[in-house]
């Protein structure tokens, strides 16, 4: 019997968040009691593809399949692990085994999940293309390049292939990518539903279910229903026992609710699991919020050192460190830069609001106003984009646009940031009480 698909076009008034690795090896967790699991085998996941894939290459040393395979098992670690090493190792492996066989569509899928875990968006559309002509029926294959398309900007194509990925299984490797494509054309509601799907379709144990939920979590506390977010962070972290970005979530909802210390005590727990360059980032934030400079000084210089971690491993990272700066009101040129280097090569959604928002920063407020008015082509209504839309249009001097924004903002969430929700505020009420007189 045949599966009638979910659309994604249907239902839109027409970080994706990069699918889970383990989705791209096919693996499906048995859903065993997370206690008993580790009782048995206390490894990860990634361990264990390790060590399996480290056998079968020891047995085939010469199999570019059994090097991809390894190369497939470090990018699972590496996600697990945060350690940015991987990718360096997973590399290797990838030449060779494209250099032994360069038309296979598992050894391209790896190839192309590589590029993508490293931002190279456009290698990574090659390859997926490649293993999408050599393997029509994988679904995997139109994961790579949905990703790749949506991060170069080009959307038309990333919803037809997202498409065809769902028509071929409705899994939560296709329902999160729907989910994404969903909220950047401003349809939150329809994204939640395609987030719940994905959820609900996904192995009740596994790592690539839990980061699902996360984003439904994130889905959830944009429209300002924190109870939600809540429990869906909050089942993540039963899900994957101390989840860490389900422990972030729950601590960004403390945040929203004026809970600065419970949110800090919730980000560094989360740290010392996991020290990601976001969780980082939100620790010091709630720092500084609390006037603690000095120990937000601690997070932002770990994070310099993580940058040159990734950067030393071939990750880009420079237009990510660009709007850190931006949203401190620091290092604006060098920033502005490295937006228009990433907005030449990636024109997408996010890029190009990150080139509107560093053009402010520099007194550009006309170039400001035409990447930001592009950025939201799509209907995006992230209240943080929203924010920034309405600084910069009132820079270049919409005012009712600016009041438009900054309302639709403040109506999705008003404590949707630690940074700039007070902000938000007095700036919303001043432009309202000026547009009274």
């Amino acid at each position: 019997m045949r599966v009638v698909a979910l659309s994604i076009v249907a239902s839109i008034s027409l970080s994706i968040p990069i699918a889970a690795t383990l989705a791209y090896l096919r693996v499906s967790p048995i859903d065993i009691p997370a206690a008993l699991e580790s009782f048995l085998d206390p490894r990860t996941v990634g361990e264990k593809l390790i060590a399996s894939a480290q056998t079968a290459l020891a047995d085939r040393p010469n199999d570019p399949k059994a090097m991809a395979g390894l190369a497939s098992a470090y990018l699972v670690r590496a996600r697990e692990s945060a350690d940015p090493s991987y990718y360096a190792k997973a590399s290797e492996l990838v030449d060779r085994a494209t250099a032994l066989e360069p038309n296979d569509a598992d050894i391209a899928i790896t190839a192309g999940s590589l590029a993508l875990s490293r931002h190279e968006f456009a290698t990574a559309l090659r390859w997926g293309q490649l293993a999408a002509r050599l393997a029509p029926a994988r679904p995997a294959a139109y994961g790579v390049v949905t990703d790749a398309f949506v991060e170069l900007g080009r959307y038309d194509e990333a919803v037809a292939t997202a498409q065809r990925m769902v028509d071929l299984r409705p899994d939560l490797a296709s329902l999160s990518r729907v989910s994404y494509l969903r909220e950047l054309h401003g349809d939150i509601d329809g994204a939640i539903d395609a987030m719940s799907r994905a959820v609900a379709a996904g192995a009740p144990r596994s790592e690539a279910t839990a980061w699902s939920e996360v984003q439904l979590g994130h889905l959830l506390f944009a429209k300002n229903d924190l109870d939600a977010a809540d429990q869906a962070y909050d089942s993540s972290v039963h899900r994957v026992d101390g989840y860490v970005y389900g422990l972030a979530g729950r601590a960004r909802v403390r945040a929203a609710r004026g809970d600065l210390r419970g949110a800090a005590d919730l980000y560094a727990e989360a740290a010392r699991r996991l020290p990601v360059p976001d969780v980082v980032i939100a620790l010091g934030d709630v720092y500084s919020r609390m006037g603690d400079a000095a120990s937000a000084q601690q997070q932002y210089s770990l994070l310099a050192a993580m940058e040159k971690l990734l950067a030393a491993n071939g990750v880009r990272v420079d237009v990510d460190m660009a709007l850190f700066d931006l949203d401190r009101d620091t290092a604006a040129g060098d920033a502005l830069v490295a937006a228009r280097t990433e907005y030449a090569a990636r024109p997408s959604t996010p890029v190009t609001m990150i080139l509107a928002w560093a053009e402010h920063r520099n007194g550009e407020s006309a170039a400001a106003y035409t990447h930001m008015t592009e950025a939201l082509r799509l209907g995006w209504r992230d209240p943080l984009a929203l924010y920034r839309a309405g600084v910069i249009a009132e820079a270049a001097g919409d005012i009712p646009g600016a009041v438009r924004m900054l309302g639709e903002s403040e109506r999705l969430n008003p404590a949707f940031s630690v940074l700039f929700a007070d902000d938000l505020a007095s700036r919303l009420a001043h432009l309202q009480a000026a547009a009274k007189r």
